[in-house]
């Protein structure tokens, strides 16, 4: 790996199956938890039911953020190592994002925050930069909603389109919001530590 980048830290991901062998054969590794070395990736121009009982607001303050952050380490399987790492990046990581065209936003069930999400807005549209639902709130609504949120928020932008990279989790509920599966994508890391 580090023979095609030498100490070189990052993500390469490809829809590739040959080049993903070719890295892991240099070096690369499977991503940290909670990723998964493989995942779908959809698209959709179809616009997806609203979802009622869920109140979706956009992450506008820090406090909003930490909230998101904690939803999605307890809805993921990140590790303690994992989740302190998060929480130790917490603020360089929100100072991140709000530079980034796109958002974030929180969905309310009874009038508690149960799932987050993210989007990153593109030229064509946004791409929904993941999302997680607490598990004992799965199955209300939660996540669809998140989709509907960000739906909306593209097509105020005047780019109604949604793309994402899916793990097996969230693949039926994207089909069923009307996303068409693309390609099946590849992802390793290098980290020459």
């Amino acid at each position: 790996m580090h023979a095609i980048a030498p100490g070189a830290v990052g993500s390469w991901i490809t829809p590739s199956r040959e080049l993903a062998d070719a890295l892991r054969a240099a070096g690369a590794g499977d991503p940290r938890p909670p990723l998964l070395p493989s995942f779908t990736a959809l698209a959709t121009e179809q616009e997806p039911s609203p979802v009622e009982g869920v109140l979706v607001r956009r992450v506008e303050t820090y406090a909003d953020f930490l909230i998101g952050l904690e939803i999605m380490l307890a809805a993921s399987d990140f590790g303690e190592e994992g989740a302190a790492r998060q929480r130790a990046d917490a603020q360089e990581t929100y100072a991140r994002r709000r530079a980034r065209r796109g958002g974030e936003w929180l969905a309310h069930v009874d009038g508690e925050p149960v799932a987050w999400a993210g989007a990153v807005a593109g030229p064509r549209g946004l791409l929904l930069a993941g999302g997680a639902t607490l598990p004992a709130a799965r199955g209300r609504g939660a996540y669809r909603a998140l989709v509907r949120a960000r739906w909306d928020d593209a097509v105020a932008r005047g780019t109604p389109a949604l793309v994402v990279h899916a793990q097996q989790t969230s693949r039926p509920i994207l089909e069923r919001c009307g996303f068409q599966v693309v390609c099946t994508m590849y992802e390793l890391e290098s980290d020459p530590r």
